[in-house]
């Protein structure tokens, strides 16, 4: 699940977004994925002005891929 954090900076809005692509997509292409959302965005809803696109891995069984590296414990 994504999530979607509008703003109003002035006359403008900006909007960070988290968007989950397959686990198995390549580096290249979740940049690409994550490329073409921020196009999207700004094309199709008026005074969007930019768009901050996060891309998280699909869930897998048994994996927490926001789990903190063993140092920050």
């Amino acid at each position: 699940m994504g999530a979607v954090r509008p703003r109003w900076v002035g006359h403008a809005l900006h909007a960070e977004v988290d968007i989950v692509v397959g686990h198995d997509e390549t580096l290249i292409g979740a940049h690409a994925i994550a490329v073409e959302a921020e196009h999207r965005l700004i094309h199709d809803l008026p005074r969007l002005r930019s768009a901050t696109v996060h891309t998280d891995p699909q869930a897998v069984e048994g994996f927490e891929h926001h789990a903190a590296p063993a140092t920050h414990r």
